[in-house]
């Protein structure tokens, strides 16, 4: 597997106690020294930082299934090829239903049958899309996660945002041979 970033990791003979955990934490996960945080490990205290507000996240009120759905929100908005790599099967874990995973890779409106994730979608969508939530969107988020939840969801958000600008920024290529998820157009994704 090539890494082929623009910011190259250090060497792993040559890390710290703190770029060794998030190292050995990401090969536990991934399977293999990719993605984000291998850039990052330039900078020990960020990637320190962003590693304990991920695992704070992780944990949060809401069940996996919120948490995924709000992560592939953010991926596909900013076309985040590796993040939705790394995060589709985890949604389809959780239960985030197949047909609104292929609906909003298709930048299609998802549907759901639950509440929560309705809720959800229509709060992290507006605040994508249009840069502000109204009343009602906000009540019904808060009504699904409570105050604490809707908190999380936004600092989710607003996390996986930055880590999709990272990949982009500095070309976190996905692994060798895997397909990018939009199919050969990245801004229209796989539906004309």
């Amino acid at each position: 597997m090539t890494f082929k970033a623009r910011i190259q990791p250090p060497p792993v003979e040559g890390l710290n106690e703190v770029q060794r955990k998030v190292y050995d934490a990401t090969i536990k996960v991934l399977g293999a020294p990719i993605g984000p945080r291998m850039v990052l490990l330039k900078h020990p205290a960020i990637v320190q930082k962003w590693s304990e507000l991920a695992a704070v996240l992780k944990a949060a009120s809401y069940p996996a299934s919120v948490r995924e759905l709000i992560i592939l929100l953010a991926a596909r908005h900013w076309d985040a090829e590796f993040e939705w790599y790394a995060h589709e099967p985890n949604a389809v874990k959780a239960g985030v239903p197949r047909d609104a995973i292929e609906a909003i890779r298709n930048r299609r409106p998802a549907q759901f049958a639950d509440a929560q994730l309705t809720a959800v979608y229509n709060y992290v969508t507006s605040l994508l899309d249009k840069h502000e939530v109204d009343d009602a969107t906000y009540d019904a988020a808060r009504e699904q996660l409570g105050e604490q939840g809707l908190i999380e969801a936004t600092v989710l958000l607003g996390h996986y945002s930055n880590v999709a600008l990272t990949l982009i920024a500095h070309r976190v290529a996905l692994p060798d041979g895997e397909p990018s998820p939009w199919g050969s157009d990245p801004v229209r994704g796989l539906t004309p």
